[in-house]
Order: structure tokens, then C-alpha cells, then sequence
């Protein structure tokens, strides 16, 4: 799921491109303030002070952006709940109109229970259902470490051993991240933003780019440095 950070004014830098996938800064190219009015928006533009005195106060706020790097268009909608003076009030909702959010995948060096689990909750987080995005994650990780070999008696201490397992602490205490967010989600019930389930997808993204994807990529290259001298060595290069 991508995650713009918008306030009164447009967007904030850095956030992370639908198109191009990168963190960076947007431009704001249009920002348009119209009356939302359920089920659909109106054409014209009275003043917020003219729908205030009739008891309309949530107005619908369409911006139109450029990624600072690859230029492509962004389009948000966001839902501006105005206070009785008129002039002040709060963002209420951030959605993403174009391009149509598409689901994480992991690389298909992952092993296939992983990038299942993972896809789980890729979908869940789309759908905006973040506890359950929290859990599949979570059950990810747990999967990986089974992958890996990591052995305990909980995911806590699985996590933990695979520091045995030649991973790093750095990584190790990203996926302890991925457990805390499951955890809180499955066992407290507690509600996260989408920036912090978006923070644990790409911990566990980054992991599994290093653990397996960059090892594979190393595997190929070797291969392709093997062919090219077998080829030498047979007089066909």
C-alpha cells in the first residue's frame, strides 16, 4: 500500500511513489476544493461559510501531484472536515485514486509459504483491515525463521536464533518489529496508522531481499562467469 502524507497545503516530503516506488518529494500541479456531498461530489463551488449555516461541513479536497523522480501523476483525495468558524479543521482521510493501489508481492526468491503469508497481508493492508494485515505479517515471519532453520520455543526466541543462522542484528531486530506489530494487533487489539504497517511490510521486504534475493542474484552472476570461461576454455566463446 502506498502512504502519502498530506496536510492543508499538499504533500509532504519524502513519501513513497505508487509509479516509481522510491521515496521522494512530490509538487503539487492542482489542489481543488469542493463540497462533498454523499453520494456524489457537486459541481459548483459555493463558500464554506454558505454549507456551514446548512450543516455541511465535510468538503472533499482532490490533489493532483508529480513524483520528484520519475514525474508520473499521483491523484489523492482528501475528506476536510471544517470547524464551525469556517476557516480552520482537519484532515479526516487520505485516498489514493490513481494509480489503483495494487498489493505487495515479495520477489519470487522468497520461498512460496512466505510470499503466501506475506501476500495475506499485503491484501489486508490494501484493504485498509491493518490489524489483520499485522497478524499475516507476523505469520511471515514466523515462516521464514521455519524456512531458515531458527529453532524456540516462541517466535521470540526463533527470531533470536537467527543470529546462529548467519543473519544479522540488524535484521533480527527488524523482524522483532513485525512480531511486536502482530503481537499487539492479534493479543491487544490495538490499531496501527498505515505508516507504521507500511514501516513493518518493508522491514520484512528488505529482509527478505537480502536473505534470499541477493543471494540468488550472487548464484546467477557465478554461473554466468562459469559459462563464460567454460565457453573460453572449449575454444567457443
Amino acid at each position: 500500500m502506498t502512504s502519502l502524507t498530506v496536510d492543508q497545503n499538499g504533500l509532504v516530503p519524502p513519501g513513497l511513489c505508487p509509479n516509481c516506488h522510491l521515496h521522494t518529494g512530490f509538487s503539487v500541479r492542482d489542489s481543488d476544493l469542493s463540497t462533498y456531498v454523499w453520494p456524489h461530489v457537486q459541481t459548483d463551488h459555493p463558500s464554506v461559510e454558505h454549507h456551514l449555516k446548512y450543516g455541511i461541513r465535510t468538503w472533499l479536497r482532490q490533489i493532483v501531484a508529480n513524483c520528484g523522480h520519475c514525474h508520473e501523476t499521483v491523484v489523492l483525495h482528501q475528506l476536510i472536515r471544517f470547524h464551525e468558524d469556517g476557516k480552520t479543521g482537519e484532515a479526516l482521510r487520505v485516498i489514493q485514486v490513481w494509480p489503483e493501489r495494487q498489493p505487495r508481492e515479495l520477489h519470487a526468491s522468497a520461498p512460496n509459504a512466505v510470499r503466501g503469508l506475506f501476500a495475506e497481508g499485503a491484501r489486508a493492508e490494501a484493504a485498509e483491515a491493518y490489524r489483520a494485515a499485522g497478524a499475516m505479517y507476523r505469520a511471515a515471519v514466523e515462516e521464514l525463521c521455519k524456512d531458515l532453520g531458527a529453532e524456540g520455543g516462541n517466535l521470540a526466541s526463533k527470531i533470536n536464533d537467527l543470529v546462529n543462522r548467519g543473519v544479522t542484528r540488524e535484521i533480527v531486530e527488524d523482524l522483532h518489529e513485525a512480531r511486536f506489530l502482530g503481537n499487539w494487533s492479534l493479543h491487544d487489539g490495538l490499531e496501527f496508522s498505515a505508516e507504521e504497517v507500511a514501516d513493518v511490510a518493508d522491514l520484512i521486504a528488505e529482509a527478505v531481499h537480502i536473505l534470499y534475493v541477493q543471494p540468488e542474484e550472487r548464484r546467477a552472476m557465478r554461473d554466468a562467469r562459469k559459462a563464460r570461461r567454460d565457453a573460453f576454455a572449449t575454444g567457443n566463446p
